[in-house]
């Protein structure tokens, strides 16, 4: 690892102290530490080194995402090492295509490995591109026929070596006729005549590979023949030709050209047509099956997600009459018939207007090909003339009680009427507001013009719209919010007035800012308390960690591993906890998942050597039961890992974890050696024991030691009510 040089970032002085001596205990090479982002940016194009390891959330303009984008030029790899784990971070991250990504905290083994896979995967991928620039176009073109030849006469003509059967079709030869080793000239006299025997000798003398666009070629055995031709050299000092006839390819080509010109000119301009009328169009041939359909006709007639080309139009409108079929059948005699506003039964029950005309088309010949349906569905219109007749004095009513500001307004903004609420809040009577135009009360701000016109000019085309939030300023200049809309009154299938409704939300609208400020203040402060928890774990981790490499007794070095566990195992729930979506319960399975794992990493033990099993139940814990649990197992399993399975002993290890409403059950088992019979429980000497112990009457449980086959503990125990800290 000597050769391999690391360039670190990280702002916090204790963390790059013990990162950089780790990686100097694996034989890395770390010449320069670097604080800053744009310190990482100078010290990466001065150094070049093998890989850079860096802080996401660096101090300084530039934070560790940002300088990793301006250093990506020079095609060094990185891992990030980071507290952050939220998924905005990480997908930011993901855009600039790291080797690696560390989460805070992390085991020397774990940055070990992240970085032997970063530096090898480099190293692949480099020799990787330096074989496919070689042979990549050797490759890429291996179909069509293929012949090898060898220059002679210092290149002056080239002798046959192999001739593929693709090419035995294509140049109407036999292999056997054509002699390998017969000259290139002589088999084929006409090859000097387009050029192809110039390129062969380019490529022979440079060994650039040449590619021989589509060219006509005479040999005197038909009219002529299109060619593509790719040739190579190699590096035995061969060529080699790859070609293609491409005849009727040019053929078919220029008439297909041609073909799609008329056809696609004659469709746009059918489409063009049904697109553009102002009615529903479709087309029908003898047997009333579709051949076209306006997007108006689909909307109209509520089809869409239907496959009608082709399809028969009674069989997609079962309930047609027989009084309409027999018009469709005038029509396909030559007849054409009209209808406004005709009644039309849907098969749900429902009651739809239109007004449509069917007419017959023409072929070609002078015979009728089908009839055209020109139709709009007036439902609207019909419906709201009706409902305007029989519910005048209705609407009054209700146009007068409505507590929000209603005003009907004629398309050229004159004003046609106000409801009382819209009249009080102008401090204007009835008459004084009928006969203005909208913009003369001057009721908006000037900023919000903008949006009430091109409101104003979409719910001209008869669209409903809104609603949408606008402030409006009283007499005496204070600024209300409303939410607007704007609805078409419709008169004959056209927009004949407009209905703006608007509901006073200025006390909702200043709650709920208020609201959203609050709470992304809160999740702002929650984010970064959740960040420095993480930092200051970390940091007591790698004092731990610097404290190990100042004493000499193996003892030592393994109570200050145990206690990094033990920080882990709490720092896993902190996380846990932060992610679960609910800040008072952790999913405890995901966390034992992850806990054995980490523990596994730590002794180095082999899941080969020791075979793990987890059944663990879907439970929830809040953090009073998750933190004695979690170092409950912790030192269960350490202690299985550290003693179970002396020199190199296989077996298996065992984690259960059942709940039901009154108690859980957590069976931690393995086959190892076990413990001697005078051993107790109760009285055990070691400290992880003891704090075992201790958990356990802390949950208010009960443990039990059964040494048949090994060693299996069973403890029983309750989830504990969830203590408020504040």
């Amino acid at each position: 690892m000597g050769d391999v040089t690391i360039l670190l970032v990280e702002d916090e002085s204790i963390e790059s102290i013990d990162i950089k001596r780790t990686l100097e205990s694996f034989g890395y090479q770390v010449p320069y530490v670097a604080s800053n982002g744009q310190e990482a940016i100078d010290k990466a194009f001065e150094l070049k080194p093998d890989l850079i390891l860096i802080d996401i959330n660096l101090k300084g303009e530039n934070d560790g995402i940002e300088a990793i984008s301006k250093i990506k030029k020079l095609d060094i790899p990185f891992i990030y090492l980071t507290a952050h784990s939220e998924d905005s971070t990480i997908e930011r991250a993901k855009l600039t295509e790291p080797a690696g990504y560390i989460i805070k905290p992390y085991t020397p083994t774990e940055l070990k490995y992240a970085i032997d896979l970063a530096v090898n995967k480099n190293r692949i991928e480099k020799e990787l591109k330096v074989s496919e620039n070689k042979y990549g176009n050797f490759f890429n073109h291996m179909n069509g026929g293929m012949a090898v030849y060898e220059a002679v006469d210092n290149g002056e003509d080239f002798i046959f070596k192999n001739f593929k059967r693709a090419g035995e079709n294509l140049e109407h030869v036999k292999k056997e006729d054509v002699f390998i080793g017969k000259r290139l000239t002589e088999t084929f006299p006409g090859v000097k005549d387009f050029g192809v025997f110039d390129a062969f000798k380019r490529v022979w003398e440079t060994g650039k590979p040449e590619y021989f666009p589509e060219k006509m070629y005479k040999d005197g055995k038909d009219p002529g023949s299109w060619r593509e031709i790719w040739i190579y050299k190699l590096p035995t000092g061969e060529i080699i030709a790859v070609y293609n006839d491409v005849t009727e390819c040019k053929k078919a080509e220029k008439e297909l050209k041609t073909l799609n010109k008329a056809l696609k000119k004659r469709d746009e301009e059918f489409r063009y047509f049904i697109e553009s009328a102002p009615v529903a169009i479709a087309m029908f041939d003898t047997r009333m099956r579709y051949i076209a359909a306006s997007s108006r006709w689909i909307k109209d007639y509520n089809i869409q997600g239907i496959k009608i080309h082709g399809a028969s139009h009674y069989d997609i409108f079962p309930e047609i009459t027989d009084e309409l079929k027999e018009v469709h059948q005038r029509a396909l005699a030559g007849s054409v018939i009209s209808a406004d506003d005709d009644e039309f039964i849907r098969a749900d029950g429902s009651i739809q207007y239109v007004r449509w005309e069917v007419r017959p088309w023409y072929l070609s010949s002078g015979d009728i090909g089908g009839i055209v349906i020109f139709s709009e569905d007036v439902s609207e219109r019909v419906k709201a003339v009706k409902e305007l007749q029989d519910n005048e004095e209705k609407y009054r009513t209700l146009f007068e009680s409505n507590p929000d500001y209603t005003i009907l307004i004629g398309l050229d903004g004159v004003i046609l009427d106000v409801n009382s609420s819209a009249a009080n809040f102008t401090n204007l009577s009835k008459e004084e507001l009928i006969g203005k135009t909208y913009a003369e009360l001057g009721l908006f701000p000037k900023k919000d013009l903008h949006l009430l016109i091109e409101s104003f000019a979409n719910v001209l085309k008869g669209e409903i719209i809104g609603p949408f939030q606008n402030r409006l300023l009283s007499k005496e200049a204070n600024i209300s919010w409303v939410e607007t809309q704007l609805v078409p009154i419709m008169k004959e299938g056209n927009v004949y007035s407009i209905m703006v409704i608007a509901e006073d939300i200025t006390h909702r609208k200043t709650a709920t800012d208020q609201l959203i400020k609050s709470v992304n203040e809160k999740d702002v402060l929650l984010k970064e308390i959740h960040h420095r928890v993480k930092n200051n774990i970390q940091i007591i981790s790698s004092l731990l960690n610097l404290q190990k490499q100042h004493v000499d007794s193996d003892e030592f070095v393994n109570i200050l591993s145990e206690s990094q566990n033990r920080i882990k195992s709490m720092a896993m729930i902190h996380e846990k906890l932060y992610h679960s979506g609910d800040l008072t319960r952790i999913n405890f399975a995901e966390y034992i998942e992850t806990l054995v794992s980490d523990l596994y990493s730590s002794y180095a033990t082999s899941t080969r050597q020791v075979t793990p099993f987890i059944n663990v139940e879907n439970v929830r814990f809040n953090i009073e039961t998750a933190v004695p649990c979690g170092l409950i197992i912790n030192e269960l399993i350490s202690n299985s890992l550290k003693h179970a399975f002396p020199k190199g002993k296989t077996g298996t290890l065992s984690v259960s974890l059942k709940t039901s409403d009154e108690w859980n059950e957590l069976v931690i088992s393995d086959d190892g050696v076990g413990f001697p019979e005078e051993f107790d429980i109760e009285n055990s000497k070691t400290l992880g024991l003891q704090l075992v112990n201790i958990l356990v009457k802390q949950l208010d449980g009960k443990i039990t030691l059964n040494r048949i086959n090994g060693t299996r503990f069973k403890i029983i125990f309750k989830e504990l009510n969830y203590k408020k800290r504040i």
